[in-house]
């Protein structure tokens, strides 16, 4: 299969999982610079990525339509894409938290509690308050099956609201008269 012969259901795929590789390694990138840098704001360019990748995905399926994409297929492809992309790394996170690095996920607890701490503390939080917070932070486990889908799940709600903003953006309807003077 071609990419020129390639349906738009068939890129939204493609792209997904292209989302999904990206997010695996930009996960194992956090990992690798620890805790920290897991819960630091540079974190947060992960949320940037799928975006970035739905959008020229949704771009490459209207370049390979003749430069027209509605908006109910944009909308499609690029919610494919943020799915997909985010199912993997929900899938792949489960993996890495529960079976290949019990520690780091302790550790990540940690620091999360840490930072949390502080926050209470500079809001003016009751001391007991505190201390409920991060037993509370520091016994949790997050990563669980069933904490990680529900997480994908609300993710895919905010997702949908990502796809349809980027749909929006990228649609490019046919005109309705194209090629009524070129005969």
């Amino acid at each position: 299969m071609t990419l020129a012969s390639s349906s738009p259901r068939n890129l939204g795929v493609l792209y997904g999982l292209i989302n999904g590789g990206v997010s695996i390694v930009f996960t194992v990138i956090l990992y690798l610079g620890g805790a920290k840098l897991f819960v630091s704001p540079i974190a947060w360019v992960g949320t940037v990525l799928p975006i970035a990748i739905s959008v020229i995905g949704g771009l490459q399926i209207r370049k390979l339509q003749g430069g027209y994409l509605e908006f109910s297929e944009a909308l499609k492809a690029t919610f494919t894409i943020l799915v997909i992309g985010s199912l993997i790394a929900t899938l792949f996170q489960y993996i890495l938290f529960n079976y290949i690095d019990v520690s780091f996920r302790e550790a990540l607890a940690q620091v999360t509690a840490e930072q949390a701490e502080k926050l209470m503390r500079k809001l003016g939080a009751p001391e007991e308050k505190i201390d409920e917070a991060v037993e509370e932070t520091l016994n949790k486990n997050n990563y669980t099956i069933g904490r990680l889908l529900l997480g994908f799940v609300f993710g895919c709600i905010g997702w949908f609201i990502v796809a349809l903003i980027v749909s929006a953006i990228i649609k490019r309807k046919r005109p309705a008269f194209e090629n009524t003077f070129n005969q």
